[in-house]
């Protein structure tokens, strides 16, 4: 069976959410942009239970979830509460796609029992967490959990996919009581198992992962091993058709005669299984042996064979830890896939303050034998984020201090590691993530290098691209220079299809390297263009410059973006030199030209309040001194998710009495909340003051969309909603 190909490009529909119970009815509809929908609501205090499974008991925040049972999933059905854990975009494109026959690489993340902080669909304040952020490399992301029925927690869905990663629930049965739930829906007539296998699918197409890894760790009975194959069969066949480049891949464990019996590698014992879905993935005790039998077994579907690595080499294993890439040598030689488990032992087991010095060192070891992918659309933006930091900054100007984890904002990442220029020189290029200072989000990208006397300037490539580029390109770069070095720092790139393509506005570097181009710096940017070029070429606040091109482009594809670095060519000296790098954009310039979206329908519903906790005990989110009460809602608004990076959620607690606005947003800021990466958002315990006797009380919600392409949207055009709150018998 062939793999899938592609990216998903149109999302495919999700089926119909139903309305959410409790919805306010507005006393005033906004129908121009700018203007507020207006709420109201009488304050009462009756308890008002969230559903377990999607909310976290102890914070009442919404979270990720999984089914325990056969009777959880068969009863699953999309409801609005499940509409938390859609994610935002499908896989984005990328270079070679996933259905190519170069070999993949799998990462199957499995950590102390799955849904840790990473569960808090609206992130959490954990202050030293796991984060993966060598995208590039991977082709297939697994998340891994022991209970039934293993949904991917919305936040990596949302960091994979921006990369053009897949990502892979786990279906697992266990033990004596994982052979009694398969005799439950394998052993009966084809209508059982089809049912499991059409749930399964519409989880995946409803909350926008991509497949199923299916793991059964228990003997199966005559009856239940004969209908496995078309259980998988049936699965795959219906996923392919309800999700565009859905997978299912199997786990090397169980044998055509129903034994659990792990083969450690693909044979005829295990063969009808991996006949019946898109790939399987191998059991970690092989030996060259194992892979040169499977390398012929496997025939034209060799890239299909995933050949599990155990990073925490329990068993007898080739490689693991440190010495990893020993199991990836062996296994790239036969030209089969590798599935990389639980790579998370460089935090679980190492010094977690050393986390990210230890996270580049292990997949830096790695890196000859993982191929890099390219990004293949526009607009190409990001912020280095790694989605965390020690406090949060938006455009350089810091919003909150203290830690914060929200896998879900993660940007694009970059290729880390040292570079060293070709040829005899000394130079050298070093880049890691950092989390002392950020442009934007928690983290930003340092840059150290070295500029040797006999070299001009050296540069540093961070991303790979295959992107048909339109007539005309605008780049952003945002960074700055730490220390005393008086480097110029500025963008390249190269462009293929030379005999055809067209470049202007650049200047070829040299002749050895005529595809490389440096773009012209954009000196006065069209009025039309003001709202992405209002901070081009001006030093911003902390200290960062922001650096703006163009380029006239024809027939041509992008390929590679570099970041160089060149000294004073009067000095005779060599430069040692550090550099922050904040943020990179490269646009269509065309699409900045379109008229802006707006956020529109904004409906709050599941309203709650309580009594607000004496000073010091109430919870962290909320906004102003403390008051009275403490308000919990569900925000809702429609927007056309495709043209949106994210949401970012303000608010203004207002007072307890006093006329409602009806003109503009006032001067006073608005507090920051947090980011909505769907169409709604959850306020919990948001600090607000008492409605005084015969007044309402009044809160304002703001929500700011983020579009794709990078650029801050004024306030007048975000979507605002008030609540009016009233005490019964005040």
């Amino acid at each position: 069976m062939e793999a899938p190909r592609g990216p998903r490009e149109p999302p495919w529909p999700a089926p119909a959410v139903p309305e959410e119970p409790r919805t306010l009815r507005p006393r005033r509809r906004a129908a121009e942009a700018g203007e507020e929908a207006v709420f109201r609501d009488e304050v009462r205090f009756a308890p008002d239970p969230l559903p377990v499974r999607y909310y976290d008991q102890d914070t009442a925040r919404p979270v990720s979830f999984y089914l325990s049972s056969l009777e959880e999933l068969l009863a699953w059905t999309p409801g609005p509460e499940d509409g938390f854990s859609v994610a935002l975009v499908p896989a984005q494109g990328r270079q070679p796609p996933l259905g190519s026959r170069r070999p993949r690489t799998l990462l199957c993340h499995d950590m102390m029992g799955g849904y840790l902080e990473d569960r808090f669909v609206q992130g959490s304040a954990a202050p030293s967490p796991y984060a993966f952020y060598h995208w590039q490399h991977i082709d297939i992301f697994v998340y891994f959990s022991h209970h039934l029925v293993t949904l991917p927690p919305v936040g990596w869905t949302n960091a994979a996919h921006r990369h053009g990663v897949r990502v892979l629930g786990t279906f697992i049965t266990e033990w004596k009581e994982g052979g009694q739930l398969c005799e439950a829906f394998l052993a009966g007539g084809d209508g059982s198992y089809r049912a499991v296998a059409d749930r399964l699918v519409l989880l995946a197409q409803f909350l926008r992962f991509d497949g199923w890894l299916i793991n059964i760790e228990n003997s199966l009975s005559a009856a239940a091993v004969g209908n496995t194959p078309p259980f998988l069969h049936y699965l795959t066949t219906q996923l392919h058709q309800q999700v565009p480049g859905g997978l299912v891949l199997w786990y090397d464990s169980v044998v055509s005669s129903g034994q659990l019996r792990w083969q450690d590698e693909l044979n005829e014992q295990n063969r009808v299984f991996f006949d019946s879905c898109d790939g399987i993935f191998t059991n970690y005790n092989w030996g060259e042996a194992h892979l040169e039998r499977m390398r012929a077994a496997a025939g034209e579907r060799l890239a299909d064979v995933y050949v599990g690595v155990d990073v925490f080499a329990r068993g007898n294993v080739v490689g693991g830890r440190f010495d990893t890439y020993k199991s990836l040598e062996l296994i790239r030689k036969h030209g089969l896939s590798a599935a990389l488990f639980a790579p998370g032992w460089v935090y679980e087991c190492l010094e977690k303050t050393e986390f990210l010095q230890n996270q580049d060192k292990f997949w830096s070891l790695l890196t000859r034998y993982l191929p890099t992918h390219s990004i293949c659309s526009l607009p190409f933006v990001t912020s280095f984020c790694l989605g965390m930091g020690t406090r949060r900054v938006c455009y350089g100007q810091e919003e909150a201090v203290g830690p914060w984890y929200h896998p879900g904002a993660q940007e694009p990442q970059p290729l880390f590691g040292e570079h060293r220029p070709e040829g005899p020189g000394q130079g050298w290029v070093k880049t890691h993530s950092c989390l002392a200072d950020a442009w934007n989000g928690g983290s930003s990208l340092l840059v150290r290098g070295t500029i040797p006397p006999e070299e001009g300037h050296v540069a540093v490539r961070l991303f790979s691209l295959q992107v048909p580029v339109p007539p005309k390109l605008l780049l952003s770069l945002v960074y700055k220079l730490e220390g005393p070095a008086k480097v110029r720092v500025a963008l390249e790139l190269t462009t293929g299809d030379a005999d055809s393509c067209h470049v202007g506005g650049i200047s070829a570097l040299n002749a050895e390297t005529s595809d490389r181009h440096r773009p012209r710096p954009l000196r006065v940017p069209p009025t039309k263009l003001a709202r992405w070029a209002a901070r081009c070429g001006r030093r911003l606040q902390g200290g960062w410059v922001q650096r703006c091109y163009e380029l006239s482009l024809r027939g041509c594809l992008l390929q590679d973006l570099f970041v160089s670095f060149s000294r004073d060519p009067a000095s005779r000296e060599g430069e040692h030199f550090v550099c922050r790098l904040g943020e990179i954009q490269v646009v269509d310039a065309d699409s900045l030209l379109s008229p802006l979206h707006q956020v529109q329908a904004i409906a709050v519903s599941r309203v709650s309040w309580q009594r607000a906790a004496p000073e010091g005990e109430g919870p962290p989110e909320g906004a102003g001194p403390p008051a009275g009460l403490r308000l919990s809602c569900t925000l809702h608004w429609s927007y056309p998710l495709p043209h949106a990076r994210c949401f970012r959620i303000h608010c203004r607690p207002g007072t307890g009495g006093g006329p409602p606005s009806t003109g503009p947003p006032g001067p006073e800021k608005p507090a920051f909340l947090g980011l909505a990466f769907a169409n709604q958002y959850r306020v919990v315990g948001l600090a607000v003051a008492e409605a005084r006797p015969g007044q309402d009380g009044r809160v304002e919600f703001l929500v700011e969309p983020v579009p794709r392409e990078g650029f801050l949207v004024p306030q007048a055009e975000w979507g605002r909603a008030a609540l009016l709150y009233s005490t019964p018998g005040a």
